[in-house]
């Protein structure tokens, strides 16, 4: 390990870019990677990842062999521990550096496509330290399970559902997005009858999630949703007059 992680996979991450996933990908031959961090605060300039968790989703799969996870040794402790747990005495003791988490974690994740609810403040986190320790650009595309609920809501995949679900709406009425709906990640457990196991820790989300999106892919191929472009595409509501924005 050098000052600027393992070089090997740092190369191989770099060069796995020359040839990668398109809009026009189909769904079932990419390797999606749910992923989730714990970190010491919500600016994903200044604060630090303290734990990655992340597992491979193929073929609409879990593959369990297919995981990664890593506690990183971080300065102090903030009022996210609340949150996570863990402190910065046993990430001291048991942590690795974060060069040499953040290498694991591209060995890993090669091209993967990363998938997370919320997922936009992991990349973001993610990115900045890998410019950080190794100037380097993150180039992983994501997709947030939030984005791809609301579509499916608004392609109408959730009118039959029974009464008491969040998502029901009264058959051939206007979809009303300006309501309040729970599209939290312990909403969607309960929509989708997934045990909230660990919550709360990033392997924990992260196999949550990757149990959601499992369903997710589900209702989007019968919504005609089968390429990468089409379940990931951000959602923009739409305004009064009909137009997006």
């Amino acid at each position: 390990m050098s000052l600027f992680g393992d070089d090997d996979h740092i190369q191989a991450y770099r060069e796995v870019f020359e040839t990668t996933w398109s809009d026009d990908t189909p769904v079932n031959g990419v390797r999606f990677i749910s992923l989730d961090c714990e970190t010491t605060g919500l600016n994903p300039k200044k604060d630090s990842i303290i734990t990655i968790g992340a597992v491979t989703v193929e073929d609409g799969s879990i593959m369990l062999d297919d995981q990664y996870e890593a506690l990183i040794k971080f300065a102090y402790n903030t009022s996210s521990v609340v949150v996570h747990g863990i402190t910065a005495e046993e990430a001291a003791e048991n942590g690795m550096d974060e060069a040499e988490a953040l290498a694991g974690l591209l060995g890993y994740l090669k091209d993967g496509f990363i998938v997370g609810h919320h997922i936009g403040f992991d990349v973001e986190v993610i990115k900045h330290a890998c410019q950080r320790r190794f100037g380097l650009d993150f180039r992983n595309r994501w997709l947030d399970t939030m984005d791809l609920t609301l579509h499916l809501e608004r392609d109408g995949m959730f009118d039959d559902m029974d009464s008491s679900a969040p998502f029901q709406r009264t058959p051939g009425a206007s979809p009303d997005f300006s309501r309040s709906r729970d599209f939290s990640l312990d909403g969607l457990c309960r929509r989708f009858g997934v045990e909230p196991h660990d919550r709360h820790t990033a392997a924990g989300d992260a196999f949550i999630t990757a149990q959601i999106f499992i369903k997710l892919l589900r209702i989007a191929k019968r919504a005609g949703r089968t390429t990468l472009g089409q379940i990931s595409e951000r959602y923009v509501e739409a305004s009064d007059d009909g137009s997006s924005g």
